[in-house]
């Protein structure tokens, strides 16, 4: 009998490591081997893409602050161009306290140099203008400075002559600004020749 229980025996360990549809079983020492493989290669995955955004992110914050600062210029250039082409006859001092706001540099330092004369023909004139920036682009800029182009619509209305139909010009403009104090103003504004042709 000692031979059948040893025969026993060598099936039962060979039965042991094969699993009912015949397919050989692995030991739980190879298993976890595998799994610690894995592991490491999942936790490898996750640390590249971790640097890869990482990388993205650092490199999109200087996009994204540059764009901020665009959108800022872009804001404060259309609210300071409409200011610089409205004028109300009947409040020239507030209209050029208006512009002088705005305003920075030779370019404010000739509207707080308006005479009481020149104050005097502009309320003579009896016109009252209204700018809208109808479009408008940054063309230039860093930190501390910009370049603006804007096409605005001004709507005159001429006091004088009640009876007139109110008249919209068309110009394009060129506006230099500096930052000053956190705050973008203008430096300069020139109207650009339209070229028809």
């Amino acid at each position: 009998m000692t031979e059948a229980s040893s025969s026993d025996t060598a099936d039962e360990v060979e039965t042991a490591d094969v699993a009912d549809d015949g397919t050989p079983e692995r030991s739980p020492r190879t298993s976890r081997g595998r799994l610690g493989e894995w592991l490491i290669l999942a936790l490898a995955v996750v640390l590249a893409i971790s640097g890869v955004v990482a990388g993205w992110l650092a490199w999109n914050d200087d996009t994204i602050e540059q764009a901020q600062t665009r959108d800022a210029v872009l804001v404060e250039a259309r609210q300071h161009i409409e200011t610089m082409n409205t004028l109300d006859y009947r409040e020239v001092d507030e209209g050029l306290a208006a512009w002088a706001d705005v305003t920075t540099g030779t370019l404010h330092d000739q509207l707080v140099g308006v005479s009481d004369e020149e104050k005097q023909l502009l309320a003579e004139q009896q016109m009252i203008s209204t700018g809208k920036v109808v479009d408008a682009a940054v063309t230039d800029f860093d930190a501390s400075s910009a370049t603006v182009i804007a096409a605005v619509e001004v709507t005159v209305e001429d006091d004088a002559d009640p009876d007139a139909e109110p008249t919209v010009k068309r110009n394009r403009f060129s506006a230099e600004l500096l930052r000053v104090e956190g705050e973008w103003k203008l430096e300069n504004l020139q109207q650009v020749a339209v070229n028809l042709s």
